[in-house]
């Protein structure tokens, strides 16, 4: 018997059989929806980006994992003529490093909003003013597998460009937290914040300026590690007991939701303060029943953050992972072609981790009924039988043939097992009622084709 893990999918990589893309498919389907709803839409980029594009664009760790694309063809042959001729020649390793660069000057994208803002700057002139976008596509990173975490993997994102009223933000987030519901995760909280927010915070607890860096970076490890290894990790920094004792009493404060509202009264603190509460508040003024709260202890490790940021947590111990996230990015447009200082804000939802809760909590089982019907072969003349499948096809149901005559039980049980709620069993080309069996039931009943749509549009609903 041949071993076949060796010829499984590259790590961190999958494949997904037709249930698993049915449902992938359908849950897709309703967050686009749900975009659509708020006026975003839907573009697309490549997979592949020159390196230039993806790198120094403030991806923080992510630029780092990014998978390199070497030269082919002739592309390749030129590459190697430029190595051959800097072995012959002066060997400057200045020189060398350069040709070393170009060997892989592509990558593929390892998240979707820098290649949106070099869409952008490409396209400016042919969009909308602003522009309103939801991409929804696979992008890679060359991470360690774990889970909810892999190497290829879905991102759905909404963007507002070219807006620099922080109606946008409320908008973002009064349609992720709808696609939210629609896609039933269970309780989530949207986390709020700016992101210098926290920087001006720790400053006015005394934290010195060259180590705020690192005591938000250890803060930030909160839903991985547990507060005293943070506190442990800040206090390594080298900071007075009383500096400690005033960062152990706003993280406590800020992780039960008794915040002192005097620590936002210091530095630029309070402006960025009301800023963000003014978000919160109109979201819930569209939204009473919004799930967003504001949280000062939000790090978003993204550079090209300028402004809010977000991000999305459910509230579940066993996925103590973000499923989302976002922020204002008015920075990054013009770094790729696009005019100076272009507003722009967006947020991202993790697919592969949404669908893994949905997946494990059984809130979305696995798709078995399909969109379809089984037409039995019974013995009937092939264009007898492929013709009455086309009739069907043409009142929009969608079938497949059983294109070889088996035993009746065997092929209810096979188009069963394929997820087939209905089946055709016995048809006169001439009539327009034909007999129907309900796999589940087993139960017969003599149909006609719109009768039949209707039956199936009840099976298929979520």
């Amino acid at each position: 018997m041949t071993d076949n893990t060796k010829f499984g999918p590259a790590k961190g990589m999958r494949d997904y059989l037709p249930q698993d893309v049915l449902l992938r498919q359908r849950l897709i389907s309703k967050i686009e929806h749900c975009y659509q709803l708020y006026g975003f839409q839907p573009i697309d980029t490549p997979a592949i980006e020159n390196r230039e594009v993806l790198q120094g664009k403030g991806g923080g760790e992510n630029e780092k994992l990014m998978f390199k694309v070497e030269k082919r063809g002739e592309d390749e042959k030129d590459w190697f003529r430029k190595v051959e001729s800097w072995t012959n020649s002066s060997r400057d390793m200045n020189e060398f490093k350069l040709i070393m660069a170009e060997s892989n000057d592509l990558g593929l994208r390892f998240d979707l909003t820098v290649p949106l803002a070099r869409y952008v700057g490409n396209h400016w002139n042919d969009l909308p003013k602003p522009f309103r976008c939801s991409h929804i596509g696979p992008v890679w990173r060359a991470d360690r597998p774990q889970k909810g975490r892999f190497r290829e993997f879905y991102q759905c994102d909404i963007d507002i460009i070219g807006g620099a009223s922080d109606a946008c933000e409320v908008e973002l987030l009064l349609a992720t937290d709808r696609v939210l519901k629609e896609l039933g995760v269970g309780k989530f909280k949207i986390r709020i914040s700016h992101k210098g927010l926290l920087s001006h915070l720790l400053s006015g607890l005394g934290v010195q300026t060259d180590k705020v860096a690192s005591v938000a970076l250890a803060i930030d490890k909160l839903d991985k590690q547990p507060k005293e290894k943070v506190l442990e990790e800040i206090k390594a920094l080298g900071h007075s007991m009383e500096v400690l004792d005033k960062v152990d009493t706003f993280i406590q404060g800020s992780l039960h939701g008794h915040l002192n509202h005097s620590h936002f009264q210091v530095g630029g603190a309070e402006e960025l303060f009301r800023a963000v509460e003014s978000i919160r508040k109109r979201v819930y003024d569209a939204n009473p029943n919004a799930n967003v709260v504001f949280d000062p202890l939000l790090v978003r490790g993204f550079d090209y953050y300028t402004g809010s940021v977000f991000e999305i947590n459910v509230e579940d111990k066993d996925f103590a992972f973000s499923i989302g996230g976002g922020g204002r990015y008015d920075g990054l447009i013009e770094k790729l072609g696009g005019p100076k200082g272009t507003p722009a804000v967006g947020i991202s939802l993790g697919f592969e981790r949404i669908l893994l809760i949905l997946a494990e909590k059984e809130k979305a089982a696995v798709v078995k009924v399909r969109s379809g019907i089984f037409l039995v072969n019974s013995g009937q003349h092939e264009h007898e039988f492929l013709a009455f499948a086309e009739v069907l096809r043409s009142h929009g149901i969608p079938v497949e043939a059983g294109l070889e005559k088996k035993d009746l039980v065997k092929q209810l049980k096979a188009a069963q097992e394929a997820g087939y709620e209905y089946a055709v069993t016995e048809f006169k080309t001439d009539a327009p009622m034909f007999k129907v069996r309900r796999l589940s039931t087993r139960e017969d009943k003599e149909m006609n084709a719109e009768e039949l749509s209707k039956a199936l549009r009840e099976a298929v609903k979520p």
